[in-house]
């Protein structure tokens, strides 16, 4: 903006309106070589007050309010280009209402004198939505009338707190005196606080003063400070001070903050120390910072079971990565200082979480009850996830609390390569009850389930979002009584049941030469293609049973399985230990003696063909089992075998030989059909001893 005067035009560069009467002191200086026509003008109620300088203009006194304090240049400055400091009245300041006493009051005289009290009531540096910044500390404006005026000021505080002195302003001959008095004496502990920040701990047995004065000739001379204390008895938020190891209960978590603050005393030879919780296979970045050199930060990482892992730098220093284990429950950080001193914490995830809690969720279900390592899903609540490189599975908490049980089904919010198992689980005895792939299933009360298994690469990092879908309380259908009138049609049902089979009665007249000739051809085929499934599964049973390369005869063996009638080998080999029948496919798998460690395993497909198919052996719950060999050679890695192309209208049998403890064993075939990705998944599992 430019105003015109009388003999030259001027910039306008600053400018304010004074809100509240009190003290007020400005200065500018010129950041350049010389800022020709730099005037500071003050207009207090029609008393103009002009002053002009190209290198720095410094004022100070009483503004009443409605003043107007404007900063002018002959040259187009900018506000960049000058640097302004000032002090002005605003509504949290605490003003100097009346003249202080000059001197510290000698030690055992009593009086009322002028004291400034606060207290931060914020928790480690974390304000509630009520607690607003300029809460935390005091800013004092206070004015020394004349050149021999000084003002004493009494600090409040208990012995141990932190107390910090800091924005102090005003004139450059101004200076601030640190003071402790009792009843016995008054001592001078520091003649200038020159810093622009000032820690000290509050004395032992004496009282905190500070005294203002100043050397300088002018009258009026305005100051300001700003006070903030912290109460070191209520420094873990239950009126206790932080210790080393951390005893005030359960472990902060990010939901309180990924950032805390507080202070050391000099007396404190325990220090501080942090406990935050961080689960399982987590990574995070970690900043520690203080504001006196040789602070000490200690680190460990604590487990569910209470044992610690020393993972602290020889230098002192915080890691800038941190990576929890498998069983890591909480990290502790330990905070030791020689000197008065502030830390700063800041912690920074850099893996995505699993639920609501900061940590990987486990790859298997409890064993008794869930604790505090498991999520639990919220109902009609969407629950977000990862499956990072080398995690496979994520095992999540399903709490039912209708007493009839829950109608639940999974609504998949992202589509994600993942395979979601609705699971239900015996309260007696933590069975495997039922299972569901995300469909409408019942679950009763209590603790369950849901199983989240990765479909693609180990290497590739999945993010899945979720949504459990409650249908409400299960309803137990009512029966009635109803009366059985069936005996009105038994007539009917007779004449109806005669029309429709005498066509085929005509039928079977017709052809009685031929079926009758025919009849014992198909016993004695019958009893050709017994005889064969026989030799082909006592050939298998000693092959697998030989020790040496047999393995281009157990392979015929396996071959000619594939080309026998499929019902004739259920009578052969007898009920299967699974069997999961579907449109596109039917699977069986039997044991081929119960003290041997091979598996049969039929495959049938109907009326399509699966290409890229796969078998994946899961294991629901505790022990793996291990691939030892596969017959047909076909190609595995780790739990999966890889069958490639089952043309439609086909048949294949496979060998499969395990190694392992006993296991709770589950199959899953996976594959293209007609193009589209497609998985059949048995809902039974088979007991492995």
């Amino acid at each position: 903006m430019i105003v015109s005067g009388q003999n030259e035009e001027k910039y306008i560069i600053f400018e304010e309106i004074i809100v509240f009467e009190g003290p007020f002191w400005y200065s500018a200086s010129c950041l350049k070589v010389s800022c020709s026509g730099l005037t500071l003008e003050i207009n207090n109620s029609g008393e103009i007050i002009s002053l002009e300088d190209s290198h720095e203009l410094e004022w100070g006194g009483i503004l009443e309010e409605g003043a107007i304090v404007s900063l002018f240049s002959s040259t187009d400055l900018s506000i960049n280009d000058v640097l302004i400091n000032m002090i002005m009245v605003n509504d949290f300041s605490n003003i100097e209402d009346s003249d202080l006493i000059d001197s510290i009051p000698s030690p055992g005289n009593p009086g009322d004198y002028h004291t400034l009290m606060t207290q931060d009531n914020c928790f480690l540096g974390n304000c509630n939505s009520l607690i607003e910044g300029n809460q935390r500390y005091i800013e004092f404006i206070g004015v020394l009338d004349n050149h021999s005026d000084k003002d004493s000021i009494q600090i409040f505080g208990e012995p141990g707190d932190i107390i910090v002195i800091s924005e102090i302003t005003g004139d450059n001959d101004i200076k601030i005196e640190l003071w402790h008095r009792n009843d016995s004496v008054k001592q001078l502990v520091s003649s200038d606080l020159s810093e622009q920040e000032n820690l000290f701990e509050y004395p032992k047995e004496s009282e905190l003063w500070v005294r203002i004065i100043s050397t300088s000739d002018e009258e009026v001379q305005p100051y300001k400070f700003e006070l903030y204390r912290n109460n070191q008895t209520n420094e873990s938020g239950n009126g206790e001070e932080l210790q080393i190891p951390w005893n005030h209960g359960e472990p902060l978590t990010y939901h309180t903050s990924w950032h805390y603050e507080s202070y050391i005393a000099k007396s404190d030879s325990n220090g501080d120390s942090i406990l935050f919780r961080m689960g399982a296979d987590m990574k995070i970045s970690l900043i520690c910072t203080a504001t006196n050199e040789g602070v000490i930060f200690e680190l460990f990482l604590i487990d569910y079971y209470g044992d610690k892992e020393n993972i602290s730098l020889t230098n002192g220093l915080c890691p800038d990565i941190i990576e929890s284990n498998e069983n890591t429950s909480s990290l502790e950080i330990r905070i030791k200082s020689t000197e008065t001193t502030r830390w700063n914490l800041s912690l920074n995830p850099l893996r995505a979480m699993d639920g609501m809690k900061f940590s990987d969720a486990p790859e298997s279900k409890w064993i008794e009850s869930p604790d505090e390592r498991w999520n639990e899903v919220g109902l009609d609540s969407e629950t977000s996830g990862s499956l990072h490189s080398g995690d496979n599975i994520d095992i999540f908490w399903i709490k039912i609390l209708d007493g009839n049980g829950s109608k639940v089904y999974l609504n998949e919010v992202i589509k994600s390569e993942v395979n979601y198992t609705i699971q239900e689980i015996n309260q007696n005895n933590g069975a495997l009850v039922n299972t569901s792939n995300g469909q409408v299933i019942v679950l009763p009360y209590g603790n369950h389930s849901l199983r989240i298994e990765r479909r693609a690469a180990e290497n590739v990092e999945i993010d899945y979002i979720f949504k459990l879908e409650y249908l409400g309380e299960y309803e137990a259908p009512i029966i009635e009584d109803y009366e059985d009138l069936s005996w009105m049609f038994n007539n009917f049902y007779i004449l109806i049941g005669f029309l429709m089979l005498s066509p085929l009665m005509i039928v079977l007249f017709w052809n009685r030469g031929v079926i009758l000739r025919l009849g014992d051809g198909s016993i004695e085929m019958q009893q050709h293609e017994r005889k064969k499934l026989i030799r082909i599964r006592e050939r298998i049973s000693q092959q697998i049973n030989k020790n040496g390369d047999f393995q281009g005869i157990l392979d015929s063996a396996l071959m000619q399985l594939g080309e026998s009638p499929w019902s004739s080998i259920n009578e052969i080999w007898g009920l299967p230990e699974l069997r999961h029948l579907t449109e596109q496919i039917e699977i069986c798998a039997w044991k081929i003696s119960e003290d041997s460690n091979n598996l049969l395993l039929g495959l049938k497909t109907s009326d399509w063909a699966w290409e890229v198919a796969s078998i994946r052996l899961n294991y629901p719950e505790g022990n793996k089992l291990s691939i030892i060999d596969v017959s047909p050679n076909y190609l595995s890695k780790e739990d999966e075998i890889f069958i490639d192309t089952l043309p439609k209208k086909s048949q294949i049998f496979l060998r499969i030989t395990l190694e392992g403890e006993s296991a709770n064993l589950a199959l899953e075939l996976s594959g293209l059909v007609e193009g589209e990705p497609l998985a059949a998944t048995p809902n039974k599992i088979i007991e492995w001893a």
